[in-house]
């Protein structure tokens, strides 16, 4: 990343920032690029799949 695109990426998410702080409510539209210099991004360490396969069985009752 060169400092301009930086520089770039760091304002917006000022905007961001600055229109969440005005606008708690509001649902803000982010250019993916920015949201993920922001820290969003999909977590796919683990999906449904994996957590049910890897899940113990529950014991039985009695």
């Amino acid at each position: 990343m060169d400092e301009q695109e930086k520089a770039y990426l760091e304002a917006a998410a000022k905007e961001v920032y600055r229109q969440m702080e005005e606008n708690p409510g509001l649902a803000i539209p982010v250019d993916p690029e920015v949201a993920e210099y922001m820290g969003a991004f999909t977590d796919d360490a683990m999906d449904l799949t994996d957590a049910i396969e890897g899940a113990e069985p529950m014991p039985e009752e009695d």
